[in-house]
C-alpha cells in the first residue's frame, strides 16, 4: 500500500492528451479508449512515467455505471493498462464526480453511495490507491469517500476544484472540505482543476496550515485563451514548473498537472522540485466544527444554540408529532439570526421514529442554515444516522463514563470523525466534588484516546445541576471546569439547568455564564436570545453562596423580571419572500397556496418571487450565501410558480424565450440545469436541449423560437471548440444574444467567440434582464 508521506510527483492531463493523439469525434467518451485504442491510453501513461511521475492515474474519471453499461469491463482495461506503462511506480484508480446533483431532483444519498461502490468494487483493490478528483459538491464526495473506505482496503485521496473566491461553486471553503474530507476518512486531501499555479497556491497554503494529512495539488495549465483559432492555455511550462516549485515548498506532498499540462510540464516539474527533501509538516491541530460552507473554530467561548430540543417545549414537541418541518427550521433560522454558532438538534420523544425524523431535520437545517450541527440523542442507532448523512464534521452529544455509553458512542464518533461532548457521569452517578468529575473527564479521555479521538476534539461537560436544590453546585461545576482544562481538552457547559427553581432565570443564567467564562468555558449551550443579558450582583452573589442571598435574590428579583424583556417565542414567519429567501418550500407553497386566493400571479410574482430572489443573488454575489441555498431558493420559488400554474394562471412571458443546451460531446449538465432552476423563476420561458447537443439541434430550436436568447454551457476543455462552431452557425442565421458559462471558461475567451461571459445562474439572471428589460 502507498505511503503517502513522500515525494510524489503526479501525472497531467489526460483529457488534453486524448484530444491531441487520439482524434476522437465529438460525443465520444474517452473512456472508450481503453478498450478500441489502448495503444494510444498506454502512450499517455508512458510518457508521463518517462517525464518523471511517480503516480499515473487510471483513465476511468467518468465511468460508472451511470454513463456505461460496460463500466467493469472499462475500469478492468484502464487499470491493466496503466499497471503495465507504470511498472514499479504508484497507479491511482482515477474516479470523478458523476455530474448530477445529490438530493432534491437528483441523487439520493443511498443512489449515489451504491454508484461509488459498485465502481470501486469492480476496480477490486488493484491499484495502490483511489483518487477522487475534480469535486465541486463536498456532500457527493463525502459520500465517494464512504463508499471508498466501507468497501476498499485502499487509500483515499480526495481532491475538489474551486474558484478564484477560494470556495467550490457550491460553497465550500478550503477548510470546511478538509475538515469533512477527513472526518469522512479521507486519508489525502487536495485541489485539481480551474485555478492556474499561482491560485493554487493560496488554496494549498490553506490546507497546509489546517492539517498534517498528506496533500495532493494538480494545478491547471493556466486558463484557456484563443489563438489563430485554436485553444490554448496561458501558463507554459516554465513558468508552471517554477510557481508549482513555492506550492512544493509549503509542504505539499504529491503535486502534478490537470488541464493543459502534457509530459513536458511533468518534465519541467521534475527537473524543478529535484533539490526539495521531503519533510513532514508539522502543524498545531485546531479544534473545530463545520457544515458543507462554514468552519467553527472553538477559539474563543462559541455559542451552542439550544432551542431545538423537545425538553420543556410543548410547541416544539408538537412541531415533531406533526412533521412541522416549518417550525423546527425556523428554530434554525431564528438561533442562527441571533448569533449561535452551532446549532443542537435533539428529536427526542416516545411518539416519533426519532431516526427518520433527526434525519429529515439534519436535510432541512442543512439547507436553510450555514451552522455547524450537534447531534444530540441517547440512542446509538439514530446517532450513527445522523452521522452518517450529515455533511460536515459533527459534535456528539453526548458520552458519558460509564462502560456502556463509552462502548456504543465512541466508536461512531471516530468511524465518522466528529468531536464529542463528554459528561462527567458515570455507573455511581455525578460526583458531588470537582475532584470527581475531573477523575471522570480523565477516564473518558483516555478511553477517547484509544480511538484516536485527539483532546482537540473532546468537549468535557462539568455537568450543571439546579444550585437551589444544591447549594455551591455552581462552583463545583466551575471549579472542575478549571481543573478540566489543565487537562488539554475543551469544557462545554449547559447553562439554563442553574437556575431552576428560582424567578427571573434568564439574570442568574447569565451570572453563571459569566463565571464558566473566566474558568475558561469554550461552549455554552445556551438560547442565544439570552447571551447579551447582563447578570445583577444579586444573581452572582446567590450562585457564590453568599449569607442571606436567596433572600436578597428573590426579592431584587420580584421587582425586576428581565423575563419579561427578552421574548424566546420561535414562531414560523408568515412572509412568502422570507420563506423563499431561506428556501423553506413547503413553508412558501402553503403560503402561496393562501395569497393566490386573493393576489393576481403577477402580484406574487413582482412583488415576492422576484425580489426575493434578487435578494438571494446578492448575498450570492457578496458571498454571503452559496450554490446549495441558491438552489433551495430557487426550488421554493419553483413550488410557487407551480401553485400559479395550478390556480389557471401562468407566470410565463411567451415573449420571453431562453433555449439552454450543453454543447455538442460534453455529457455534463449540473451547470445548465442549475441555470434553468434559476432563471425560470423570473418569468422566462426555458426551453432546455439537454446536453451532448447537435449543432442542426441547437439551430432549429433558435429558428422555432426566434426571437430569442441562446444559452451554451461547456464543462470539458476539449468540448470549447464545440462551443465556438455553435455559436458561429447560429450567428450566421440569427443576430441574437447568446450566454456562454462552464468552469473551462474565461470572460476573454467568451467574448473572442462571440459570447457574453455568465460566470453563474445568478448572473445569467442579470444578463437576461439586460436583454428583456433593458435593465
Amino acid at each position: 500500500m502507498i505511503n503517502f508521506n513522500q515525494n510524489l510527483i503526479l501525472d497531467g492531463a489526460m483529457g488534453t492528451m486524448i484530444f491531441d493523439r487520439a482524434n476522437i469525434e465529438p460525443g465520444y467518451e474517452p473512456e472508450r479508449l481503453n478498450i478500441d485504442k489502448p495503444d494510444i491510453i498506454y502512450g499517455i501513461h508512458k510518457d508521463y512515467i518517462d517525464a518523471g511521475s511517480t503516480v499515473i492515474s487510471t483513465n476511468t474519471f467518468g465511468v460508472n455505471e451511470l454513463k456505461f453499461d460496460n463500466y467493469k469491463e472499462i475500469i478492468e482495461k484502464a487499470i491493466s493498462i496503466a499497471k503495465k506503462a507504470a511498472g514499479e511506480n504508484f497507479v491511482a484508480l482515477d474516479i470523478g464526480p458523476t455530474g448530477k446533483l445529490i438530493g432534491e431532483g437528483g441523487l439520493s444519498f443511498e443512489e449515489c453511495y451504491d454508484i461509488y461502490k459498485n465502481t470501486i468494487i469492480a476496480a477490486g483493490d488493484r491499484t495502490d490507491f483511489i483518487y477522487f478528483e475534480t469535486f465541486t459538491d463536498i456532500k457527493e464526495l463525502r459520500i465517494a469517500i464512504l463508499a471508498a473506505k466501507e468497501n476498499s482496503n485502499l487509500k483515499v485521496a480526495a481532491s475538489m476544484t474551486f474558484d478564484e473566491r477560494l470556495r467550490t461553486p457550491f460553497g465550500s471553503t478550503a477548510d470546511s472540505f478538509v475538515l469533512t474530507a477527513i472526518s469522512a476518512g479521507a486519508d489525502a486531501v487536495g485541489a485539481n482543476c480551474s485555478l492556474g499555479p499561482s491560485g493554487m497556491y493560496k488554496i494549498a497554503k490553506v490546507m497546509t496550515e489546517i492539517t498534517d494529512r498528506p496533500i495532493f495539488i494538480k494545478p491547471n495549465a493556466g486558463m484557456p485563451v484563443l489563438i489563430n483559432g485554436e485553444t490554448v492555455y496561458d501558463v507554459d511550462a516554465s513558468e508552471f514548473a517554477r510557481i508549482c516549485k513555492k506550492i512544493k515548498e509549503l509542504g505539499v506532498n504529491a503535486i502534478g498537472g490537470c488541464c493543459g499540462t502534457s509530459p513536458l510540464f511533468i518534465k519541467e516539474l521534475k527537473n524543478e522540485i529535484k533539490g526539495i527533501k521531503f519533510k513532514e509538516r508539522k502543524v498545531e491541530k485546531i479544534s473545530a466544527v463545520c457544515c458543507a460552507t462554514k468552519t467553527v473554530c472553538i477559539d474563543e467561548m462559541k455559542i451552542v444554540g439550544e432551542r431545538i430540543n423537545p425538553t420543556g417545549k410543548k410547541r416544539f414537541k408538537e412541531a415533531l408529532i406533526n412533521k412541522d418541518f416549518n417550525y423546527i427550521a425556523a428554530c434554525g433560522i431564528e438561533q442562527e439570526e441571533d448569533g449561535a454558532d452551532i446549532l443542537d438538534v435533539n428529536v427526542g420523544i416516545n411518539e416519533i421514529d426519532e431516526n427518520a425524523v433527526m434525519k429529515e431535520v439534519i436535510k432541512r437545517l442543512e439547507t436553510v442554515t450555514d451552522l455547524p450541527l450537534q447531534i444530540d440523542t441517547s440512542n446509538p442507532f439514530v446517532l450513527e444516522t445522523a452521522l452518517r448523512y450529515y455533511c460536515g464534521k459533527a459534535l456528539v452529544n453526548s458520552v458519558n463514563g460509564t462502560k456502556e455509553s463509552m462502548d456504543s458512542v465512541l466508536p461512531l464518533a471516530a468511524k465518522y470523525g466528529a468531536g464529542v461532548v463528554a459528561l462527567t457521569i458515570d455507573e455511581n452517578g455525578i460526583p458531588e466534588t470537582q475532584e470527581g468529575r475531573v477523575q471522570i473527564a480523565k477516564k473518558i479521555i483516555t478511553e477517547c484516546e484509544k480511538y484516536g479521538i485527539s483532546k482537540n476534539d473532546i468537549y468535557i461537560d462539568t455537568l450543571t445541576l439546579a444550585e437551589a436544590s444544591l447549594k455551591g453546585s455552581a462552583l463545583t461545576t466551575v471549579n472542575a471546569l478549571k481543573e478540566v482544562k489543565k487537562l488539554g481538552v475543551n469544557t462545554i457547559l449547559g447553562v439554563s439547568n442553574i437556575s431552576f427553581g428560582m424567578p427571573n432565570r434568564n439574570d442568574i443564567n447569565a451570572a453563571f455564564l459569566k463565571m464558566a467564562m473566566q474558568a475558561g468555558l469554550d461552549l455554552c449551550i445556551i438560547n442565544p436570545k439570552l447571551i447579551k443579558i447582563q447578570p445583577s450582583v444579586y444573581a452572582l452573589n446567590f450562585l457564590l453562596g453568599k449569607k442571606d442571598s436567596t433572600e436578597k435574590y428573590i426579592e431584587y428579583a420580584s421587582n425586576n423580571n428581565q423575563e419579561e424583556k427578552v421574548n424566546v417565542t420561535i414562531e414560523v414567519t408568515d412572509d412568502l419572500k422570507k420563506a423563499i429567501i431561506t428556501g423553506q418550500k413547503e413553508l412558501a407553497v402553503k403560503l402561496a397556496e393562501n395569497l393566490i386566493r386573493k393576489t393576481d400571479s403577477l402580484t406574487i410574482a413582482n412583488s415576492f418571487i422576484i425580489p426575493a430572489l434578487d435578494n438571494v443573488g446578492k448575498k450570492y454575489e457578496e458571498g454571503k450565501m452559496y450554490l446549495p441555498q441558491l438552489i433551495s431558493s430557487a426550488e421554493a420559488a419553483k413550488g410557487v410558480f407551480e401553485i400559479i400554474l395550478s390556480s389557471g394562471e401562468s407566470g410565463i412571458d411567451e415573449n420571453k424565450r431562453f433555449i439552454i443546451a450543453t454543447v455538442k460531446g460534453d455529457v455534463h449538465d449540473i451547470g445548465k440545469n442549475i441555470v434553468k432552476a434559476v432563471v425560470s423563476n423570473y418569468g422566462y420561458k426555458v426551453i432546455d436541449l439537454g446536453k451532448d447537443v447537435d449543432y442542426d439541434t441547437v439551430l432549429k430550436a433558435v429558428e422555432d423560437n426566434y426571437p430569442c436568447v441562446l444559452g451554451l454551457s461547456a464543462l470539458m476543455t476539449t468540448t470549447v471548440n464545440n462551443m465556438e462552431k455553435t455559436i458561429k452557425m447560429v450567428k450566421q442565421k440569427f443576430d441574437i444574444p447568446i450566454l456562454v458559462g462552464g468552469a473551462v471558461l474565461t470572460r476573454e475567451y467568451a467574448e473572442k467567440i462571440g459570447g457574453i461571459y455568465c460566470v453563474d445562474a445568478n448572473a445569467t439572471v442579470k444578463e437576461l434582464q439586460k436583454i428583456f428589460n433593458g435593465k
